[in-house]
């Protein structure tokens, strides 16, 4: 329906939606990929066209309608027997197919994501389009729905030309939203509320504050980071946070920014920073694995693409035929498995809640049934990598050499043996289908064995790995030399440092979304699945994180900048006023230092505890 507060139409909706309704990013299946889906598609019309109708009699002039009847029974029987030869020979075919979801599958994992395609389809209205301007279910022309019209230059495409009309200086929307977010990103509200939600008839909070923003943000040339330095050093950001709620509808004047809740990646950052000394020291081994990673799924994309479509299903046919032979074996295996599940459950539950002489008693089924566990884990792996491993070597390795060949011009080489087998561990949890870390593992580090140059990194040399170590080795004894640390205990130093440096890196170096259980997503970091997906919202999750989590004893370790900031400062009022700058980032107020006396004479005499109490309160989590 038009929309029933503004002034857009439901076909202005779909005019708008055509620009992009051919656009592909969520999954690769597009290129050699959709070219054997075609061919597939051609080969179940070629079946059907081996199985010809046979033809209708006709009851000639003079023939008797005895004759004409056993004509039309023989008729009606070898259609029959025809039609049951086609679905005989159509079912196995679709079967066959379905053998390959698992080949697609497999090849789909290793290059998700690696590019956006855009598809030449036509958007169409849908079944139920109400409106006299135009038919049901007919094609929709893309065109905007506001401004001035998109005009399509020759040397782009109608999608290029959408994306300079969006971003345009002159489009009557994009200076007005781009500016509303980044003050709300400084201020935590925005001129106009919902931030979301601008109309025709919208007016801002103040609007003369709006236009001189988008006069500010023409001057810098849409510049964001010039924009929010000026946003940040205005007196109106650093005054005082104000505490009041503002209601919907009530005009804020903005005599300082919105008091409000840290951001998950603010909050990670904040207790990465009380954790590493140097969080902004680059983890090169966390880098080099994520462009490996990048690098290995366009390789992967290319390769394919560098087959033709009888290659790549040929191919796929080959892996697919490995699949269905240990289907049988692989759904037998997951059933003794999932019995064998429960049964350990229902004995760890007795072991549970056995004495010391009944715990005895058990002790010798449980370990055969945890035994069992594994050893049948390790079983369905093994079945299940044989699918893999085909894959890889029936589609693409020869698309690895396909593509070397394309890039160098010279043969690929021969060497080595790439469709082995890379062991995977029998202690994960199998997976009920194709799972796409294990084909990364079997197939991405395998096509690495040729190396293609621009898809792979080069190796670094024995030289360069010792120069780098000096280097990170050369950096810690630096801090240690800061921090008071002495030469015995550099050793043990260096270790919790490395650990640092895998463990808690700035949220910028860590994949978004984080993986699940990870704090930035325990404190609301978004999932990325919609847009505006992140919660700044306290819970009790939370709550427990804070109180009984790991990070408190990360904070407190003796190798913490924290820790190392404390065990600097010589006396207790040093180290008191230390532990606010380094959590609070100000001094201790006088009422403050007479609070923790008053503690410490009551038994909360630790440095520990200081440091739990600070952490807990709103003005850590809180933007001042």
């Amino acid at each position: 329906h038009n929309h029933p507060f503004d002034k857009w139409t439901q076909m202005q909706f779909y005019q708008m939606a055509a620009f992009t309704y051919g656009v592909v990013a969520g999954d690769y299946s597009d290129g050699t990929s959709a070219e054997a889906r075609n061919l597939m598609r051609e080969e179940e019309l070629a079946l059907r066209a081996s199985f010809p109708e046979p033809k209708r009699p006709r009851k000639e002039k003079g023939m008797s309608d005895a004759d004409y009847k056993a004509l039309a029974a023989a008729y009606d029987k070898e259609r029959k027997k025809n039609q049951d030869a086609y679905n005989a020979a159509r079912s196995e075919m679709r079967q066959e197919q379905r053998n390959y979801n698992n080949v697609f599958t497999d090849i789909r994992n290793t290059m998700r994501y690696t590019s956006v395609t855009v598809r030449d389809r036509d958007l169409r209205l849908p079944h139920d389009y109400q409106y006299d301007d135009a038919a049901p279910k007919s094609s929709v022309a893309p065109a905007a729905m506001m401004g001035h019209a998109v005009e399509v230059n020759p040397t782009e495409t109608p999608l290029q030309a959408y994306a300079r009309w969006m971003t345009d200086a002159n489009n009557p929307r994009f200076t007005s939203v781009i500016v509303n977010r980044l003050w709300k990103r400084a201020f935590g509200l925005a001129l106009i509320e919902p931030l979301d939600e601008l109309m025709e008839g919208t007016v801002p909070m103040i609007p003369e504050l709006q236009t001189h923003l988008e006069d500010l943000m023409k001057r810098v040339g849409y510049d964001m980071r010039a924009f929010q330095q000026i946003l940040f050093n205005t007196r109106t950001y650093q005054a005082q946070a104000t505490r009041d709620e503002i209601s919907p509808g009530t005009q804020y004047h903005f005599t300082g920014p919105l008091l409000r809740r840290m951001g998950a990646e603010q909050m990670w950052d904040s207790f990465v920073t009380l954790i590493n000394p140097n969080p902004d020291m680059p983890n090169q081994a966390e880098r080099e694995r994520a462009a490996s990673v990048i690098l290995a799924a366009k390789k992967t994309a290319d390769a394919v693409d560098s087959l033709s479509a009888e290659e790549y299903l040929n191919g796929v046919r080959t892996a697919a035929r490995v699949y269905d032979a240990n289907r049988e074996q692989t759904e037998a295996l997951q059933k003794v498995y999932l019995t064998a599940r429960t049964t350990n459950k229902d004995i760890e539950q007795k072991y549970r809640l056995a004495d010391a002489d009944g715990k005895k008693a058990l002790q010798a089924e449980l370990d055969a049934s945890r035994e069992e566990i594994k050893d049948l884990r390790g079983k369905i792996n093994v079945v299940q990598r044989a699918g893999r491993q085909m894959t890889q070597q029936a589609v693409l390795l020869p698309g690895i050499r396909k593509l070397y060949e394309k890039v160098t011009g010279k043969p690929a080489p021969t060497d080595g043996n790439p469709s082995k087998a890379t062991s995977a561990s029998s202690s994960g949890e199998p997976s009920m289908t194709a799972d796409s870390s294990m084909m990364m593992a079997d197939a991405g580090s395998k096509t690495k064995e040729i190396a293609i140059p621009g898809y792979d990194r080069r190796a670094i040399s024995p030289e360069a790995k010792k120069a780098a170590a000096e280097e990170e080795e050369a950096a810690f004894r630096e801090e240690a030399a800061f921090f008071g640390v002495t030469d015995k205990e550099f050793k043990t130093y260096s270790r919790a440092r490395k650990d640092q440096m895998r463990n808690f890196l700035r949220a910028a170096e860590i994949d978004s979304p984080a993986p699940r259980g990870h704090y930035l997503r325990e404190f609301g970091q978004s999932d990325r699945e919609t847009i505006e997906n992140a919660n700044n919202e306290a819970s009790v999750p939370q709550a427990l994180a804070m109180m009984n989590g790991q990070l408190l004893p990360q904070i407190l370790s003796p190798y913490s900048q924290l820790m190392l900031t404390l065990r600097k400062a010589q006396y207790p009022d040093d180290q008191l006023e230390a532990a606010y700058l380094a959590i609070l980032s100000r001094p201790p107020t006088d009422v403050e230092r007479q609070t923790w006396l008053t503690a410490q004479s009551r038994g909360l005499d630790s440095t520990e505890d200081l440091i739990f109490a600070l952490l807990n309160t709103q003005q850590f989590i809180f933007i001042q």
